[in-house]
């Protein structure tokens, strides 16, 4: 049985970031073992295929890492550009810009279609669990192919898009075979933003803050997090924190806490989630965690009484271990994505 593997690079970087941010991944053991897990014995590794989207500008390092990818025994990455949008703070009435993929869904829809019509593979792996992708495994199954869904977390799997696969392919029990042999260091960490498939270009309002100031933008809204959290996880705050000061929640965010570890104004450490895994959580450095500072010139920036309301400890100790808690009278303060 040959086997290709699709593989969704943002969605599966946040997957790997709510699953655990700390795992760092082997993807040539990735590739064999979800090889072996579908086609057994028998199983014949036919290539792997990571689609991204990346701006202009991308950070040294993604680029390596993408290099790096391309130059794994089959792998391939497609890349496509990200496209930056307007949006507007519907508290404040200020206009931010973000940046957001575009066409990468549809370039692995028209592969995965284009390589089963043409008999490359016979069974097909999607890691992701996006619904977007249902009316192409539809059109898989009518070519007389197999496509299996891989992911982290039934959370990560759409209902939709299960039924419709011949089987799921669990990630969680290949972890110990992929995970790479690599220690905790600040090599992992920027390897491990990049994974995401594609940073884009960090930036604020249409009037694009200097560096410095973002930095103070992202302190803030640590500070912010950290008077409402018990804790603030690594990984809630890239993937889940929402504030139009910063950019998206993603691997644009990644950057902006590595930078403020290096430059001392915040630091890692670890800490046990409601279910007993230890996570990497981030504080500020020298903070008091009352609230976010409000920096001169910044008469826009929302402070902790503008922007959100009191939250139960409890709850937010629960919420915040599994990246889900996004309601709130402060979370209108967002890139709309």
């Amino acid at each position: 049985m040959k086997i290709l593997i699709f593989i969704d690079g943002q969605n599966f970087y946040r997957s790997l970031l709510r699953f655990d941010d700390g795992l760092v991944v082997d993807y040539d053991r990735l590739a064999s073992w979800i090889t072996q897990t579908v086609g057994g014995p028998n199983g014949i590794f036919g290539g792997a295929h990571y689609y991204v989207g990346v701006s202009p500008g991308a950070p040294a390092p993604v680029e390596s890492f993408l290099k790096g990818l391309e130059g794994r025994r089959g792998y391939f990455v497609r890349r496509e550009r990200r496209v930056r949008r307007t949006g507007r703070c519907s508290v404040c009435g200020g206009e931010y810009e973000y940046t957001t993929e575009k066409r990468v869904d549809t370039r692995l829809v028209a592969d995965l279609i284009h390589f089963a019509a043409n008999g490359a593979y016979d069974a097909a792996v999607l890691v992701s669990g996006d619904d977007d992708f249902v009316p192409a495994v539809e059109a898989v199954n009518a070519l007389g192919k197999q496509v299996w869904v891989a992911t982290l977390s039934p959370d990560d799997l759409s209902s939709d898009l299960r039924v419709r696969c011949f089987g799921h392919v669990d990630l969680r029990e290949g972890v110990a075979a992929f995970r790479a042999d690599r220690p905790r260091s600040t090599e992992r960490a920027s390897v491990r933003f990049e994974s995401r498939g594609g940073p884009a270009r960090v930036v604020g309002r249409l009037v694009g803050p200097p560096p410095d100031q973002i930095l103070q933008y992202a302190l803030a809204e640590l500070q912010r997090a950290e008077a409402r959290l018990p804790h603030v996880s690594r990984g809630y705050f890239v993937t889940r924190w929402k504030a139009h000061q910063l950019p998206p929640p993603g691997q644009e965010r990644d950057v902006i806490v590595r930078q403020l570890v290096d430059a001392g104004l915040a630091e890692e450490f670890e800490v046990a989630s409601a279910d007993g895994r230890l996570i990497t959580a981030i504080r500020s450095r020298g903070g008091n965690g009352a609230g976010p500072a409000v920096f001169p010139g910044d008469a826009s920036f929302p402070t902790t009484e503008e922007a959100s309301s009191p939250a139960s400890e409890a709850d937010s100790a629960t919420e915040d271990a599994i990246g889900n808690r996004l309601d709130g009278a402060g979370d209108h303060f967002r890139a709309i994505p």
